[in-house]
């Protein structure tokens, strides 16, 4: 089916960012043995570069780091890729951090150490968000609650983002696409999944 052409053409792609060099050896070995592409960054300048110069679909990022913290890379992360889903994982994340991380659109919080089999699992929900119909449920869902299934966040975060450009560029696609950094045929394939239309935003 057309909904799912672009995951049959390119594997899903990780990046995984953390400047625990032995914990993100071993997180990436465990996925690539899962069958999830991984691009790893020991730090958020070098993800930073990942993001600029590779395909990625996803992001794990530690919260805590050297330099440029987590949520300081996401917030960069999102000029480059507006719509690009986000989990981050923290030993020590505050009340307010989590808050922060959610409204930088943040799809998931994982306590550290992570469970490679849910951090696994968590992915695995990432990478079949196109797949299969929507339920209707998803697209009334507050992105920041953490009752919230994780793949109905994930589906109203880029609801929200797409409703917002489109209203803000005057329902153009031309500029919600140079502005999302996203091609036309994803676009068009998102609105028409997410029962999003032109005419509503002009």
């Amino acid at each position: 089916m057309s909904e799912n052409t672009h995951q049959d053409e390119l594997p899903f792609t990780l990046l995984l960012v953390d400047d625990d060099l032995d914990v993100l050896g071993a997180n990436a070995r465990f996925l690539r043995l899962n069958q999830i592409e991984v691009v790893i960054a020991e730090s958020a300048d070098t993800a930073i570069e990942r993001l600029k110069s590779e395909r990625i679909d996803a992001i794990v990022t530690d919260l805590r780091m050297p330099g440029m913290s987590g949520l300081e890379f996401t917030a960069q992360a999102r000029i480059i890729r507006p719509l690009i889903p986000v989990v981050f994982f923290s030993g020590f994340a505050t009340v307010a951090d989590v808050v922060a991380a959610m409204r930088l659109g943040a799809v998931d919080f994982l306590e550290k150490p992570v469970e490679p089999q849910h951090l696994l699992s968590t992915l695995k929900a990432l990478e079949s968000r196109y797949e299969g119909a929507i339920d209707s449920r998803a697209l009334h869902v507050d992105v920041t609650s953490d009752t919230a299934p994780f793949r109905y966040r994930v589906l109203a975060y880029e609801k929200l983002l797409i409703e917002e450009s489109l209203m803000k560029h005057d329902g153009h696609v031309g500029k919600v696409i140079e502005s999302l950094q996203i091609n036309r045929r994803t676009l068009n394939d998102k609105m028409r999944r997410l029962g999003i239309t032109r005419h509503t935003h002009g």
